[in-house]
């Protein structure tokens, strides 16, 4: 996995020169939203003119990961298929995400952002046997997310507001390159 995002960060580093963009890095933080808990994420991307523009804007594109802190420390509990009572689903470890953003300038160095991802968070299933618990089921909740915000971006600096489905109200702040 770090080999795989140090490629994908190579190539947003190195892409936006290659096509006479601009570069950014973002670093995002959440809180709210369906985990209710807070997170940070970077996000890479490049900026660039582009003839797809409506009126011959500037678009947007990025990539980004982010780790939202859901951890609720299970209790230690063995294994068993035994019929067990008082089931609890618990958070195990974070929630990890990747993300692909895209943006359209609605007036110069102001862009409308949408983005889709795909988060990932380890869990399992705690329940009683009389006095003693037992871990009756581990799984790995996967879930499509998306987000809608805006930002402003100009040389030296990226600012931004925006909603996102599973980190809730997430501000941004970095620099563009």
């Amino acid at each position: 996995m770090k080999r795989v995002l140090a490629v994908l960060a190579g190539l947003i580093v190195f892409l936006p020169g290659v096509c006479g963009a601009a570069g950014y890095v973002l670093v995002n933080y959440g809180i709210g939203g369906d985990i209710d808990e807070p997170s940070l994420g970077v996000e890479l991307g490049g900026v660039f003119l582009s003839s797809l523009h409506p009126s011959g804007g500037a678009l947007s594109f990025g990539l980004g990961v982010s780790v939202g802190d859901t951890d609720e420390d299970p209790p230690s509990a063995p294994a068993t298929s035994a019929p067990l009572t008082n089931l609890r689903k618990y958070n195990d470890g974070n929630e990890y995400e990747i993300t692909a953003t895209f943006g359209a300038e609605l007036i110069p160095a102001l862009f409308a952002v949408g983005g889709i991802g795909y988060a990932t968070q380890d869990t399992v299933t705690i329940g009683s046997s009389g006095a003693d618990l037992y871990e009756r089921d581990s799984d790995t909740d996967k879930n499509t997310t998306w987000m809608l915000g805006m930002r402003y971006v100009i040389e030296g600096l990226n600012i931004g507001l925006g909603f996102h489905t599973r980190r809730g109200i997430m501000a941004g702040v970095g620099i563009a390159f």
